[in-house]
């Protein structure tokens, strides 16, 4: 676009070359500053939609190569909203199953000042064509943004009825869609990547407890389910002050047991060679009816009936 790209990195107060390193990240005042001089330099109030189709799922590190292996767009979009975190700690992205459809909601932590608050729904149908589909079109778009004076680029891009000014961006897609399979899927990098990236999240906070309890549980529940005791020792902590500090998180380690089954549960489900008996007992389950009580209480149907929900597309 004959721009200085590393003389507005500079501006923004952000050190270019950063850009090549995968561990570096960039503050929220940063980015927004960096924004707000490329609309400026551009004169582009709809420069995301042209800058998101140079995305690539290896850009996004462990979550784009575990993006990519999901199973189905469902299993990709709910492992975003698991792990969006590894992206941004500024933003929160939530996936609600409405009457046939789905609704992925997506706002940004602090919304003050964004110049590009649509920009994580942007990324996120860029990413489910990009895997899934370019034929991929919601049934609906919600923008926390205003309507620009040109919004063709907004219009060509969703190709659905598009609101503006809206308290958070908001995609609805059919349930057929998110039954997509992907061509790509590989349930061995799947469960690869996400020890990695629940290993990256807790280094990211050191004091979120709630995360390095999480990976400790991922790991030892193939041995059975853990205790408080177990675990404060895996943490070189006195369990008084674990249970503290997870309450102190509004969080419980039987809740934690709970989420983390529940979410291995999914991943495991798309593995067609791991029998249901073989996932019970690899959630640390003694009796395969008590695993199939709990997943009927998480999704509403048996690990039989949701596997074959995912076979029949």
């Amino acid at each position: 676009m004959g721009h200085d790209a590393a003389d507005m990195y500079r501006r923004a107060g952000l050190d270019s070359a950063l850009i090549h390193d995968v561990n570096a990240r960039f503050g929220v005042s940063q980015n927004n500053r960096l924004w707000r001089i490329a609309f400026e330099e551009t004169q582009r109030p709809c420069l995301m939609y042209d800058v998101v189709g140079y995305i690539e799922p290896w850009m996004l590190q462990a979550m784009g190569y575990s993006w990519i292996s999901s199973q189905s767009l469902l299993s990709a979009l709910q492992r975003l909203v698991r792990y969006h975190r590894m992206l941004s700690t500024n933003m929160e992205i939530e996936l609600e199953q409405m009457q046939g459809a789905w609704q992925l909601r997506a706002k940004f932590t602090e919304q003050e000042d964004n110049p590009a608050p649509d920009a994580v729904v942007i990324l996120v149908l860029h990413m489910c064509r990009m895997s899934f589909g370019e034929d991929l079109v919601p049934l609906e778009a919600q923008l926390a943004r205003s309507k620009p004076e040109d919004a063709s680029a907004i219009e060509d891009f969703f190709r659905c009825n598009v609101e503006y000014d809206c308290s958070e961006n908001t995609l609805v897609f059919s349930t057929t869609d998110l039954n997509r399979l992907s061509k790509s899927a590989n349930p061995n990098i799947v469960v690869a990547m996400d020890d990695v990236i629940v290993a990256y999240l807790a280094q990211l906070d050191t004091k979120d407890i709630v995360s390095q309890v999480r990976q400790v549980v991922a790991h030892c529940l193939i041995h059975g389910e853990p205790d408080k005791q177990f675990i404060a020792e895996e943490l070189n902590l006195a369990p008084r002050t674990l249970q503290r500090r997870l309450e102190e998180q509004q969080s419980s380690i039987k809740e934690i047991v709970d989420e983390t089954r529940h979410h291995l549960a999914l991943d495991y489900l798309d593995q067609k060679h791991s029998s249901i008996k073989e996932i019970a007992y690899a959630l640390g389950y003694s009796d395969p009816s008590n695993f199939s009580r709990s997943f009927k209480r998480w999704e509403g149907k048996t690990p039989k009936e949701y596997r074959r929900s995912i076979a029949n597309g």
